[in-house]
């Protein structure tokens, strides 16, 4: 008796009800009907033979009246709509293989209504799912329990034991490998191929997730563009059309995509209040349904291997979950966040990094079967801020980022190894992320441009400033005599101060990064922020004539966006958003020159980035969830709102009237009126031939908007090994 005859067809995650024509993926339906299902229906009915063209022409397209170009459309649109439903590629099929001018052929396992759920299965490497005798969700859900002492042990012991068991086999013939024949070859790349060309993967915006993951199935590849409309996309291992993945997030974040390929596990860049936390959603990789992961918000998420399993990060804690988002158990706690979750393919080992809450240092650290906590590359010399690791497909290099390259080790990974570096100089990479199903690394790579332009808001025109100094950020002393700026370097950048005509250029400093810096009013004194790698983000300030550097001591640990008083004795400044430190509570700050003393202000709980009016008048500070301000005045008492909009970066007009402030979503220039809230977008902030985003940071002399200008230009390569 055909299968279809059973009413209800289980394979891989799907099930199809014939007499509804209703097709579901893990219980949710799809919007699919008519011919799509139809043309699955005789597939099914005859699992792994030849249905003709003909057969299909007689059975769904009989009319007299139907020509054949209305066949060869109707049918060929009808597969094309049932691939993307089942996120089948043509040209390496998991269900449907096409034989050419012939006809199609159902390739996938089809189990019959004896199965009730396709919890029942496992993924299975070459068909897609088998019948499963162990069952690991059976054995996961036994583990989640109350979160004590005794029921997380069990937990772990449990879930290693599921876990390996779904790779023992792969494990072993590893280790077997191995053992006959030595250490691996030194992994090569011997090929490189762009695959995306739109130059707009990933974000411009650091998070605790460091990097902005990809991830592949070995047929598609799946990233997030840098757009406003349809962010989430993937493409094919070998290039072409992007195909887009609709959801509801402004800028979503790809944390990882279950080994089976079905799920996307998915978050906004940052949750309420700025908090690096967020909801977590699983998303059809197909572009079906999503839903939310129960109550969970994290910063960083991903799956075991079998696919059922979510270890989610959530402040400073690791915990397991399933498919549901509920009873969640704690495995570990660490002295830092971790972020970047990727377990081994045998399941066995857990690594993950971890960023320090001051310094933002990160480290990569593993817990294994015993539950210890161990951390990688602590001797190795370049091993201070490393991040973001994986293990390619066959489980023998592991692999990670160091300096925006890449570094491989040999596995077993034991202390002291010396990882060797696979990739070197010229674009930086990313993110990674490893194929599979071949022998193939998939990179972001980028060659990061910068210009700063002056723009004629009247007029709605720009020019380049400083084209010879190559500028990435720039602010003008009061009188126009000065110009201090950063320029961007190999694993960095340097601060500079030269003359406004460009000459009597001075190196004042190279740090990895550098955020603000501002003249005193008298343009005799300069203070800037910077980070050093392994660093928390500190203040300096000193005369510009030379002479010492002095840091402004904490606490707090860190400090940014310094500010001058009318007689530059004083400094206010703020802290970097919680995507830049983890801090619990944000405040303002003074300090003073002479006494060398730093005051916290009162009533400024939550607030950040401040800026003193010109005047001396007013001072602004943005609300912690980048969403508003809030404005302070010599005439009036304490702190009171502002308005609510999505702000970054504001800066004052040179009346203290007005402040401009950049959309954090869109690349549009506003400002409000500070005396009473008025709100009015100014222009939309125009870009240049070389440029994919610029924002407005402050005025020149002659009342240009001063706008710095970046052209990352990212994109999508494959990287063949050896």
């Amino acid at each position: 008796m055909p299968l279809v005859a059973k009413q209800r067809v289980h394979f891989g995650s799907f099930e199809l009800d014939v007499h509804a024509g209703e097709l579901f993926k893990h219980g949710l339906k799809l919007r699919l009907q008519g011919h799509p299902i139809q043309v699955l229906a005789m597939l099914l009915e005859r699992p792994g033979e030849l249905i003709t063209r003909e057969e299909i022409q007689q059975k769904l397209w009989p009319s007299e009246s139907e020509t054949f170009v209305d066949f060869e459309h109707g049918l060929n649109t009808a597969v094309r709509k049932l691939r993307q439903a089942l996120g089948d590629e043509a040209e390496t099929p998991q269900y449907i293989e096409t034989l050419p001018r012939r006809g199609y052929r159902f390739v996938g396992a089809v189990v019959g209504n004896e199965v009730s759920s396709t919890s029942d299965l496992i993924p299975d490497s070459k068909s897609g799912f088998t019948r499963n005798a162990v069952h690991p969700e059976a054995a996961v859900q036994a583990q989640l329990g109350p979160a004590d002492a005794s029921s997380r042990k069990k937990l772990w012991h449990r879930s290693s034991i599921v876990l390996a068991l779904l790779g023992i086999g792969f494990g072993a013939a590893i280790w077997m490998s191995r053992n006959k024949f030595g250490r691996p070859a030194p992994l090569q790349i011997i090929a490189t191929k762009q695959i995306t060309f739109n130059g707009m993967v990933g974000y411009g915006t650091s998070t605790v997730e460091n990097y902005r993951s990809i991830q592949t199935d070995g047929r598609r590849v799946y990233f997030t563009t840098a757009t406003l409309a349809n962010p989430l996309r993937s493409v094919a291992v070998n290039g072409g059309e992007e195909t887009t993945i609709p959801t509801s997030f402004k800028e979503p974040v790809i944390l990882h995509l279950s080994p089976s390929g079905e799920y996307l596990l998915v978050r906004n860049v940052v949750g309420e209040s700025g908090s690096p936390e967020a909801q977590l959603w699983l998303v059809a990789s197909n572009g079906g349904a999503a839903r939310r992961l129960g109550k969970i918000e994290a910063q960083d998420a991903a799956f075991a291997p079998d696919s059922k399993t979510i270890t989610f990060a959530k402040g400073h804690g690791l915990f397991l979950s399933d498919m549901q988002g509920t009873e969640a158990v704690k495995l570990t706690e660490l002295k830092g966040r971790p972020f970047w979750l990727r377990w081994s393919p045998n399941g066995q080992r857990l690594r993950f990094s971890v960023q320090e809450d001051k310094t933002l240092k990160s480290t990569i650290w593993e817990l294994g079967p015993d539950q210890e906590l161990r951390r990688l590359f602590a001797d190795w010399e370049k091993g201070q801020e490393v991040c973001c690791g994986l293990w390619t497909a066959d489980g023998r290099y592991f692999l990670f980022s160091s300096a925006s390259q890449y570094w491989y080790v040999a596995e077993p990974v034991a202390q002291g190894s010396k990882p060797a570096m696979l990739t070197s100089g010229g674009p930086w990479i990313t993110a990674a992320a490893a194929d599979p199903l071949a022998s193939q690394l998939f990179v972001t790579m980028t060659s990061p441009k910068s210009h700063v332009l002056a723009w004629d808001v009247k007029n709605d025109r720009t020019a380049v400033l400083y084209p010879q100094l190559h500028p990435s950020r720039l602010v003008y002393s009061l009188d126009g005599e000065r110009v201090a700026y950063t320029k961007r370097v190999d694993r960095g950048y340097e601060l500079w101060l030269a003359r406004a005509d460009g000459t009597d250029r001075r190196l004042i400093s190279t740090a990895r990064n550098f955020v603000t810096m501002t003249f005193s009013r008298d343009g005799k004194k300069i203070a800037f922020t910077s980070r050093q790698p392994d660093k928390p983000w500190k203040t300096y300030w000193g005369e510009i004539e030379g002479g010492e550097w002095h840091e402004i001591p904490g606490p707090p640990e860190n400090k940014a966006d310094p500010n001058w008083s009318l007689d530059g004795q004083t400094i206010l400044f703020g802290q970097p958003p919680a995507y830049m430190a983890d801090l619990e509570e944000r405040h303002l700050y003074t300090f003073d020159l002479g006494t060398a003393k730093t005051t916290r202000l009162e009533g400024t709980a939550g607030l950040f980035s401040p800026r003193w009016s010109p005047d001396g008048r007013y001072v602004i500070a943005m609300h912690a969830d980048s969403k508003g301000m809030s404005v302070w005045g010599d005439k009036q008492s304490g702190w009171n709102p502002l308005f609510r909009h999505d702000v970054d970066n504001p800066f004052w007009s040179s009346d203290s009237e007005w402040v401009y402030f950049n959309g954090f979503y869109d690349a549009k220039l506003r400002r409000v009126r500070v005396r009473d809230g008025r709100l009015e977008e100014v222009l939309p902030i125009p870009l240049s031939d070389d440029s994919r985003g610029c924002f407005g940071n402050g005025f020149t002399p002659d009342g240009k908007v001063l706008l710095s200008c970046f052209d990352p230009r990212r994109n999508v390569y494959a990287m063949d090994l050896k």
